[in-house]
């Protein structure tokens, strides 16, 4: 009610300014207009007109946001989608399990125990290599000219040696301290020159190339969000970097079948740098992981049925009416319909809008799905269905959801249920809230800045932090601060034509160039991290046949960080 007064007072004032108007230049026409004029019918009218044009206007502010949200879907699918709850969790052998090694792909289920008598569903985001061994020991060395991380291994089973785990490659967590993770990201990726493998028990050697040392969760198959099209595969890498960054805190150690014949129980794993550590980077054994994984909550679940009687706008989408706060809709996957008049059975597949599906085989249904808030402030999904087809029809929506704020309120340790026979499992940290796109008139302007990216405009700072700000949902506070700080430490970004040779072919890429204050930062490895985000973004950008190289200079410490050349994947269009 009060936003009807609103749109009316404010559409009156206009008409009452540009009545004065008409009657001061034109008198002699609008005689009838003047205050002073005797016709009531005048004010009547001017009222009227007022209801009438408020009502168009408050209507157009209200149907934008959802025109722009459609709009921002078709060039960057699902962008308005919610960011579902993420979180670590760990895993290990029971105590009595006969198993040696066991591969938990990527995708499997976890549950949790009951919140508010609703059980939370997760999926596994990176392949969990589990073996019958834990880390021990953590500790620095120094001699000659050689700085040392070591890692001591130690099989938990009695009568099992190295030889009998078949070790072939590990997934080592840093941990999320965010100074200890950082640097050792830096130290492995920068200034490894040697890496030894001992066995304390028996004196064996074995040396790995520093090659098998290889980064995680950079690629899209590696994505927390790749349940979903997002369009542009480089824009759900800045999201997770906002959202949960140290979700990029693990390295996998490839090549480790050389132990297949080690007969120790003990190994050490012994990382050489070519750089002395931080005086002030102490590690600690109980921060790290060998089985340690990201996990989201996100699952796939049939929503209520419901009867399209063609005599409707839309209808809101129910997963479960007795527990309307328990499921969040994600994606819509398929929208099916049957009917069962005239004694046939027909069934059809409505394709979404959004993706021009329908347009392919010249089908004339489709469907589109808008996001809503109603006066208690809660967000719901309706669909409306575009047909040739008029009598009633049964339609099944398949549908991928997340538990909304509910895992927010489950503790560490809850999450701890799945169908691995011989395994436990638990999170070891509280998971974090769903993140929501705001669907209101600044989402046009988003749309805006979404069509805009180009490879020649993305490389200079305005343009650069535009896309931060479309990508990183600074409605949150936390993120807020993340990209105030990334604001006050890069100083200038510039670019110039860079050559290399591939494969007997001369390519020509982009050297892209950051100059950042490093002293912002808690530390070089925060630095390091940022760029390897960067480098992957505009590698992105940069089409089929070329490449993009970054390179950062930090103004503080005098460092300049190398990335190598990513080359592009874009098609010419």
């Amino acid at each position: 009610m009060k936003d009807n007064i609103f749109y009316y007072q404010k559409e009156l004032e206009y008409l009452y300014e540009k009545r004065e108007y008409f009657i001061k230049n034109y008198p002699k026409l609008t005689p009838f207009l003047a205050y002073d004029s005797k016709d009531p019918d005048i004010e009547r009218i001017i009222e009227n007109l007022a209801i009438l044009s408020s009502k168009i206007h408050q209507e157009l502010d209200e149907n934008i946001p959802h025109i722009a949200e459609s709009l921002i879907n078709i060039v960057s699918p699902n962008y308005t989608n919610p960011l579902p709850s993420l979180c670590m969790q760990e895993f290990k052998f029971e105590q009595n399990s006969k198993e040696n090694n066991l591969i938990i792909p990527k995708g499997t289920l976890i549950k949790s125990k009951p919140i508010d008598k609703c059980v939370c569903e997760f999926k596994t985001v990176y392949d969990v290599y589990l073996y019958s061994i834990s880390i021990s020991e953590v500790f620095i060395s120094s001699k000659n000219q050689d700085y040392t991380f070591n890692l001591t291994l130690q099989v938990n089973k009695a009568e099992t040696k190295i030889c009998d785990l078949g070790l072939e490659k590990i997934n080592l967590y840093l941990g999320n301290d965010t100074y200890m993770s950082s640097t050792l990201l830096l130290y492995m990726h920068s200034y490894l020159k040697e890496l030894k493998i001992q066995s304390l028990d028996t004196d064996e050697e074995f040396f790995l190339n520093t090659y098998n040392i290889e980064k995680i969760g950079l690629n899209p198959d590696e994505s927390s969000l790749s349940y979903n099209d997002l369009g542009f595969e480089a824009f759900s890498l800045l999201r997770e970097y906002f959202f949960m960054p140290h979700k990029f805190n693990f390295l996998r150690i490839n090549g480790l079948d050389i132990l297949n014949n080690c007969q120790g129980k003990i190994i050490n794993i012994e990382f050489k740098f070519s750089k002395p550590f931080p005086a002030n980077c102490i590690f600690r054994k109980e921060l790290l992981s060998l089985s340690m994984t990201p996990i989201i909550n996100i699952f796939t679940k049939s929503a209520e049925p419901l009867i399209n009687n063609h005599k409707k706008d839309s209808y809101r989408i129910f997963v479960d009416r007795s527990q309307p706060k328990a499921y969040e809709i994600i994606q819509t996957l398929q929208v099916k319909a049957h009917n069962s008049e005239g004694g046939k059975r027909l069934l059809k597949n409505y394709k979404s809008f959004e993706r021009f599906e329908f347009l392919k085989d010249n089908q004339k249904d489709f469907y589109s799905v808008n996001t809503k808030k109603n006066s208690k402030g809660e967000v719901f999904s309706e669909i409306s269905f575009f047909s040739s087809y008029i009598m009633d029809e049964t339609i099944s929506i398949d549908l991928l959801c997340s538990n909304g704020d509910l895992p927010s309120k489950l503790k560490i340790g809850d999450i701890n249920t799945c169908d691995l026979k011989g395994v436990d499992t638990k999170n070891v940290e509280i998971p974090s809230e769903t993140r929501r796109c705001s669907v209101d008139g600044n989402l046009l302007w988003k749309l805006v800045s979404v069509l805009s990216f180009s490879y020649q405009t993305i490389l200079s700072k305005k343009a650069f932090f535009g896309v931060l700000e479309s990508y990183s949902f600074l409605d949150n506070q936390s993120n807020w601060k993340i990209y105030k700080l990334l604001q006050e430490s890069i100083i200038d970004i510039q670019s110039k034509s860079t050559y290399l040779i591939d494969e007997n072919i001369t390519k020509k890429g982009t050297l892209a160039i950051f100059s950042i204050k490093d002293s912002k930062f808690y530390t070089l490895g925060e630095v390091y991290l940022l760029g390897l985000i960067i480098s992957k973004f505009l590698a992105s950008f940069a089409s089929i046949n070329s490449f993009c190289e970054l390179k950062i200079r930090c103004l503080d410490s005098k460092e300049i960080l190398h990335y190598p050349a990513s080359f592009g994947k874009k098609a010419l269009i």
